[in-house]
């Protein structure tokens, strides 16, 4: 059996093709080796700790926007920003830098982890717009990118060599969706209006599912001569590999959770088998030697008793976690009355008043690892909210809807302020936090959280499922 290590993790990202880098507070915490070769310099090991802008960037002419831009994501706490440059190498040449950066969190604190290619061909592109044509199609047919043009009207009026080796159909007959995507209707996603319209660009990532390929793809307006109105110019790229490469680490850490999960199984068998039966034993043993010696002194016999006391105890103990571990009840019971016990057990044990009610939960049948996850979710939820949230009312809330799958759960506690709460060093709930997060987007579902100061509050999570027989919307909460 294989085993995940950090050198796999590495090796993964050094294996992109683009430049990648991590920023806190100006700082580089991390970059591959695409992001010195693309730069010019040898090596990204004296690069790390260093500034980002004032010690590494290599083109004083563009750092102001190069800065800005990441200031921006910042100040706005934008998730997503991408945009296209001119820039230098270390030795001077130019080149064109296509960037595309996510604001993150790395323990607490806000990150930004940037993508970046040469995107010089690109600028090609536009600059060869200018000149004859046959020097514009000698060009456009040496790269391996999709480019094609496209009108209002969905009519492809260019495509490069690598466009047409890769139609699906007739580019002089079929409309776009049809040669690009395989489609028999405009794509859900089309933005042919916004870019001949409205000017706009945009950058764009979608799914063939006839080729099962996935492309990057940049879409910016443009005159073609001999054509009234804008055009859209696409370049496309095939980024099959990337993905490739992101879903096998995805599929690594849910292989994690999973062999954690059966660790968590096995650890509550035997604490419930071996541990559990052997304080059972040992309890029949002093309760017998109570009995034998009840002519004896009453003090033996009272610290018999105390130990009697401590043996049960210590029993319950090992009971709730054993049921901690791996709730029994979720395969004998089901999703909803294990969470309608976790509820319970909640509620006794620190006088909260919670309201659990689910719809569209009884013809419902979930895998094991959704059920083990959602009750992962909901067990942190409210372990959250004892220990924190100092709240009297929680309500939490479970529908299935097919094809998706709602837990909303909320207190009425003292809550938080989200921006200095992320902004502070890490801590176990924050890591609770991260942790329902992560379990949500390796499941293909979303996540959000909401809170203020005296407000109280909210976790929101949706997740898709399978069922052969889906639950009806209507069925009333329960």
């Amino acid at each position: 059996m294989h085993r995940t290590t950090p050198n796999l993790f590495k090796a993964i990202v050094e294996s992109f093709s683009q430049g990648m880098y991590v920023l806190i507070d100006e700082e580089v915490i991390f970059l591959n080796q695409e992001f010195a070769n693309i730069f010019g310099f040898t090596d990204v090991a004296p690069l790390l700790n260093r500034n980002m802008f004032s010690e590494i960037y290599p083109d004083p002419e563009s750092l102001d926007l190069f800065k800005g831009m990441h200031e921006q994501m910042i100040r706005e706490d934008a998730p997503l920003v991408s945009w296209a440059q001119a820039s230098k190498r270390l030795d001077g040449g130019h080149f064109w830098l296509q960037v595309e950066a996510r604001l993150i969190k790395v323990d607490g604190l806000k990150a930004i982890v940037g993508t970046f290619v040469d995107m010089t061909h690109c600028q090609y592109v536009a600059e060869a717009m200018v000149v004859t044509q046959q020097t514009l199609s000698r060009l456009l047919d040496a790269m391996e990118d999709r480019v094609y043009v496209v009108n209002s009207d969905h009519k492809i009026i260019y495509a490069n060599r690598k466009m047409l080796e890769s139609s699906c159909g007739d580019i002089d007959v079929d409309p776009c969706y049809k040669v690009c995507r395989c489609m028999d209707e405009p794509c859900g996603d089309c933005a042919i209006t916004a870019i001949t319209e409205e000017g706009k660009s945009r950058h764009n990532e979608f799914f063939n599912e006839k080729t099962e390929t996935w492309y990057s793809s940049i879409e910016i307006p443009v005159r073609m001569p001999g054509h009234e109105g804008i055009t859209k110019l696409a370049v496309a790229r095939d980024i099959t590999s990337r993905k490739e490469s992101e879903q096998r680490v995805q599929t690594l850490t849910r292989r994690l959770l999973t062999a954690q999960e059966d660790e968590r199984t096995t650890l509550s068998r035997e604490l419930h088998d071996d541990l559990g039966q052997q304080l059972n034993a040992a309890k029949i043993v002093v309760g017998t030697l109570s009995e034998d010696l009840k002519h004896t002194s009453p003090d033996i016999l009272a610290q018999l008793g105390t130990l009697t006391d401590i043996l049960q105890n210590t029993i319950q103990s090992v009971r709730r976690l054993s049921a901690g571990l791996r709730p029994a009840s979720l395969e004998r019971l089901g999703l909803v009355e294990t969470l309608r016990e976790q509820c319970d057990k909640a509620a006794s044990l620190s006088k909260l008043k919670v309201d659990f009610k689910a719809a569209g939960m009884k013809e419902v049948k979930l895998g094991k690892d959704l059920e083990i996850n959602i009750y992962r979710i909901a067990q942190e939820a409210l372990n959250n909210i004892v220990k924190h949230a100092r709240a009297s009312e929680v309500t939490i809330r479970l529908v299935a809807s097919y094809p998706t799958l709602r837990l909303r759960i909320s207190d009425n506690g003292v809550g938080f302020n989200q921006q200095a709460y992320e902004q502070q060093p890490l801590s176990h709930a924050q890591l609770g936090l991260l942790g329902m997060a992560e379990r949500v987007e390796l499941l293909g579902g979303k996540f959000s959280l909401k809170s203020a100061l005296g407000k109280g509050t909210s976790l929101a999570v949706e997740l898709p499922y399978q069922s052969s027989e889906p639950g009806q919307s209507g069925e009333h909460l329960s």
